[in-house]
């Protein structure tokens, strides 16, 4: 580490808040702009520079800095923002299975439970009028396939291949709506 780098640090250490006021003015900025590389968000970004900032403030005393302070704060950022896309990732991921296990789901009460409700019941109003018809009928009101066929005189097959093109269609109306573009 440079020596002007290790006085600044031992200052931090020290609690000297005027030193680290410095720091985060000179680096900020930069920080910032560098975290919109990974994560196309700002609000986002300035959350993540803070933090790292917060924990280098409450944490300077246990922090082992090899290298400069420059090249911590921009690693640091670097894998917050890796970790933020991770998780990020991961609850997209759940997303998407769940409005997958939604759409398979035979119990007419699951909509209720659902987060989601509100853009599904969105995407189940644009789908073709027989089609989201006989997708209600299946899924709000607990019919089965035979009895879906017998009341709209249709048969089996024709309510199986509507019922399946509407859950392909809610599939992709709902993934397209959930911003679940980082799992893509």
């Amino acid at each position: 580490m440079r020596i002007e780098d290790r006085i600044l640090f031992n200052e931090i250490k020290q609690g000297n808040r005027k030193v680290f006021e410095a720091l985060f003015y000179e680096y900020y900025p930069g920080l910032i702009r560098f975290a919109e590389n990974f994560v196309f968000d700002s609000a986002v970004c300035e959350d993540i520079v803070q933090t790292l900032f917060l924990y280098f403030w409450e944490k300077a005393a246990e922090l082992n800095i090899q290298f400069s302070l420059k090249a911590y704060f921009y690693q640091a950022v670097r894998n917050r923002c890796l970790n933020y896309l991770r998780d990020l990732q991961v609850e997209d991921k759940h997303k998407v299975l769940y409005i997958e296990a939604s759409l398979d789901c035979d119990d007419p009460d699951f909509f209720e439970e659902v987060d989601l409700s509100r853009e599904v019941e969105q995407a189940i109003e644009l789908l073709p009028d027989q089609m989201k018809e006989l997708f209600l009928l299946k899924y709000r009101d607990g019919l089965r396939t035979r009895e879906i066929a017998e009341l709209k005189e249709v048969s089996e097959n024709t309510v199986k291949t509507q019922l399946l093109r509407a859950k392909e269609r809610l599939r992709k109306k709902l993934l397209d709506n959930t911003s679940l573009l980082f799992f893509f």
